[in-house]
């Protein structure tokens, strides 16, 4: 019996013992560099101004627990920046540039994250050009933005998107795009209160209705229809930075007829995380319902010439939206 407890004792001490042996690293473990816990994230928009001077600090590693940062950006710096927040004033061009963080600490891989940033001029004909500018504009007198209008019919439009800050968000969350873009809001933020400037409307049914019967040489169209050939008379080829927006295709050839300037700039989900559809979807809000949950938004895609319509969850999708009011014959 004393012999087994022995025995047993000597056993237990054995396997502690190799398992002391087996987790020592030889010689050369100790010469390999761990590999470091986490992904590196820093807050930077994907879109900035030409100019502009961006505050950008980089964490997410977790293992080790202090690491040191340092930053690589392509033809902003030729050296890199050492330390964890960096305040860097991007060139006044315009231009695409490559953003890097990256971590390292003695006895540990280094690891790093890359982001590509774009500067953009957002003065008329700078970064985007092909629009047809309208002799008509209006202030919107919340915050000083100004918007061009088109008259169609009875009907004055706005020939850019909403980009109200009060409620939506900016294309890729970066606000230096909202000038030049809009903003993208869901059904619900759209119609709360009315998001469009005092004495404009987001457009219900009658009011694209009679867009359908401009663009289509007088003869009306019903709100639920395909809208054939519409979509090339009311986008524009437009270009962003030199490079263009719609893709090629014979089937959609942009003549943009009255100057309402659709762009190909897609749509995104309640989250904002994933912006959809850009260079291939133009999307836009009405302001009627289908029924309790759901509302109707009108689509151009680059590869059709027709101007459709399509429903969804008021909340699940966020739109553009273009503004319209009955034309003012006195302004």
């Amino acid at each position: 019996m004393q012999f087994t407890q022995y025995f047993r004792w000597f056993a237990l001490a054995a396997l502690v013992l190799l398992s002391l042996i087996s987790c020592k690293k030889t010689e050369e473990e100790e010469d390999t560099p761990d590999s470091m816990s986490g992904t590196i994230v820093f807050d930077v928009p994907y879109y900035v101004l030409k100019g502009e001077t961006v505050t950008m600090s980089a964490s997410g590693i977790f293992f080790p627990q202090e690491p040191s940062y340092r930053w690589f950006i392509s033809g902003v710096y030729t050296d890199s920046l050492s330390r964890r927040t960096v305040t860097v004033k991007f060139p006044d061009s315009i231009g695409v540039f490559t953003v890097t963080a990256q971590a390292f600490a003695s006895d540990f891989y280094s690891s790093s994250t890359s982001q590509i940033v774009t500067t953009i001029d957002t003065a008329w004909g700078s970064s985007l050009t092909g629009l047809k500018r309208s002799e008509n504009e209006i202030v919107d007198e919340r915050d000083g933005h100004v918007y061009g209008y088109v008259t169609a019919g009875d009907l004055d439009w706005f020939s850019q998107n909403l980009s109200w800050q009060g409620a939506g968000v900016p294309f890729r969350s970066s606000p230096a795009t909202a000038s030049l873009f809009g903003s993208f809001y869901t059904w619900n933020e759209a119609m709360s209160g009315n998001v469009c400037p005092e004495g404009w409307r987001v457009p219900a049914q009658e009011d694209w209705e009679s867009l359908a019967t401009v663009l289509n040489g007088g003869v009306r169209l019903p709100f639920v229809d395909n809208w054939a050939g519409l979509g090339v008379k009311a986008s524009a080829d437009a270009y962003m930075n030199e490079d263009r927006m719609w893709p090629y295709s014979p089937d959609n050839t942009h003549t943009n007829d009255i100057g309402w300037n659709a762009l190909p700039l897609g749509y995104t989900f309640t989250n904002t995380r994933d912006f959809s559809g850009l260079n291939s979807y133009g999307c836009w809000w009405s302001a009627t319902e289908k029924d309790d949950a759901q509302a109707f938004y009108r689509y151009i895609w680059y590869d059709q010439g027709d101007f459709p319509m399509a429903y969804t969850n008021k909340d699940d999708m966020r739109a553009c939206v273009r503004c319209v009011r009955t034309h003012q014959q006195s302004l």
